[in-house]
């Protein structure tokens, strides 16, 4: 078992009660953070509120605000959370790309909350302003001569105004004078460490769920019979199903129970988040880099090509390196892992729907050009496709390198 620390800081209204909690990723009992990627801290957040410290016992009957980065709206992953419970709160440093836009449009239509932080009023930020219900002006970022201005101009959206990192009684009573609807900052409250324990989830067990979630027909019962060889993702499960992210009224106590009411989907999201919570282990940063490389590729490919389940190809190019992953052959990695038929058929006799993209990754990080080839794909989209499977890589390969 290992600590846990998250932070939790109350938001209240202008009469002074709390309204919600926004939660910070700690990695140890002091009041700062100190993190390189957003994503793993991000995932470690959801994962050690709602599977183990349980989000009741930090936030009450309160909303809490959780930091979501880029490529956790765009993977999809913020599905996987209680849109009646959190705020998803979209960092600064995101740009309102169509990407953007539409995923977060997308949350929004289901119910989503969202909330824009350390936010400095911009014109090309219209396209955010329209999506969000909550607005978290920065205040040491603009003067007080300009702040009505800025309050004015954001009271033409629909959201509500939060005024952050308030350090002194003046700005919180200019800030009340000016209308704001909601206040946070040091003034009113430091953020409180909650902390608790971790149990690690064995990543064998995670990789073969995650083999069996690629196929849309597996059995559920393959999947209880997976979950049930490791303990602690089970324990783990079953607190985020019960928790408040599970959003039911009478408990779960089945493994059954809870792939149904959580579907597929849902599950494939917890189970990377949870395994990218923990990090990879000792394996060397670049056979890291190299699989997420060639699983990222195979997907941006596919994409390209117009096939609707991206998901497989990047599962194909994932596990083409259990056999390194594992120090085993491949056949025997692969005998332990229940893979759909078209992605053991790639890596294992390159045949198949997906032995294609598979086949042209496989050459390009290789070096064998004169092979290289795809339909639909010209070579400067491949090209593309590779520098930016190799920049996602490498930022997530050196996150989840990180001890824990």
């Amino acid at each position: 078992m290992s600590s846990i620390f998250i932070g939790c800081q109350p938001i209240y209204d202008s009469d002074l009660v709390v309204r919600a909690f926004e939660l910070l990723f700690r990695n140890g009992p002091g009041s700062t953070a100190s993190f390189r990627d957003g994503d793993r801290a991000t995932a470690a957040v959801i994962i050690n509120v709602f599977t183990e410290i349980g989000l009741d016992n930090i936030v009450g009957e309160c909303r809490a605000f959780i930091n979501i980065t880029r490529n956790f709206i765009l993977d999809g992953h913020a599905q996987s959370l209680p849109s009646d419970r959190v705020v998803l709160e979209v960092l600064e440093d995101i740009q309102p790309d169509k990407d953007i836009i539409d995923a977060l449009q997308t949350l929004s239509d289901m119910g989503y909350t969202i909330a824009l932080d350390d936010f400095v009023y911009s014109p090309h930020m219209e396209p955010l302003i329209e999506i969000a219900d909550v607005i978290k002006v920065e205040l040491p970022a603009i003067d007080n001569a300009d702040l009505p201005r800025h309050v004015e101009l954001l009271r033409r959206s629909k959201a509500q105004l939060l005024a952050e990192k308030i350090e002194t009684y003046e700005q919180f009573e200019f800030c009340r004078e000016l209308g704001f609807d909601l206040y946070q900052g040091y003034f009113l409250s430091k953020p409180r460490i909650v902390s608790g324990k971790s149990i690690s989830t064995s990543k064998l067990t995670a990789i073969q769920l995650m083999g069996q979630l690629s196929d849309p027909a597996v059995d559920i019962d393959d999947l209880v019979r997976t979950m049930s060889m490791d303990p602690s993702l089970c324990y783990k499960l079953m607190k985020y199903i019960n928790s408040a992210a599970g959003g039911h009224a009478q408990p779960i106590d089945s493994l059954p129970a809870v792939i149904t009411h959580m579907g597929l989907r849902r599950l494939q999201s917890f189970t990377i988040l949870t395994t990218f919570a923990q990090g990879a282990g000792a394996r060397p940063i670049q056979m890291i880099v190299t699989t997420l490389t060639r699983a990222r590729m195979c997907e941006l490919l596919s994409i390209a090509q117009g096939n609707s389940q991206p998901d497989i190809y990047f599962l194909a190019g994932l596990f083409s390196m259990l056999d390194a992953l594992l120090d085993q052959p491949i056949q025997q990695a692969l005998s332990a892992v229940p893979l759909a038929e078209s992605i053991s058929s790639a890596i294992l006799t390159s045949e198949g729907p997906l032995s294609d993209v598979l086949t042209c990754v496989l050459n390009y990080e290789t070096g064998n050009f004169d092979a290289v080839g795809l339909s639909d794909v010209d070579t400067e989209g491949i090209r593309t496709a590779y520098l930016n499977a190799l920049g996602w890589a490498t930022r997530s390969a050196t996150s989840i390198t990180k001890q824990d």
